[in-house]
């Protein structure tokens, strides 16, 4: 007897991987925006400066906000062998709107305190 794996299972692996990815992606460019602003002389360059700030942020909710997306389409996907077992009923339970909306307050936050600390001098 052969085992097969189930399609919904390997888009979330690969879903919850780009998720990783984008956290990784994220920190290094919120990193970049706080050192340059903390440790750079940015007077007369504030404006041109909200770009990568407001990139960053842009990318860290469209890139959290797909990536939970695409793990709840594969959660409903799944096949009903994998829809019995414990794990998944773990999973498919976690909150994926607060999920969600912390990804989204956490971009928010971080912008407001790069946009705070360039415009606060």
């Amino acid at each position: 007897m052969e085992s097969q794996t189930d399609p919904s299972l390997n888009g979330l692996y690969h879903a919850i991987s780009f998720q990783i990815a984008g956290i990784a992606i994220a920190l290094m460019a919120n990193s970049a925006n706080f050192a340059l602003i903390l440790f750079a002389d940015t007077t007369g360059h504030e404006i041109a400066l909200c770009v990568p700030i407001i990139a960053t942020a842009l990318f860290t909710f469209v890139w959290g906000d797909a990536t939970l997306q695409s793990q709840v389409a594969n959660i409903k996907d799944a096949t009903v062998e994998t829809k019995n077992s414990h794990a998944y009923r773990f999973i498919s339970t976690q909150p994926y709107n607060l999920l969600r909306l912390m990804n989204f307050a956490l971009a928010v936050a971080l912008a407001a305190s790069q946009f705070s600390i360039l415009f606060g001098e």
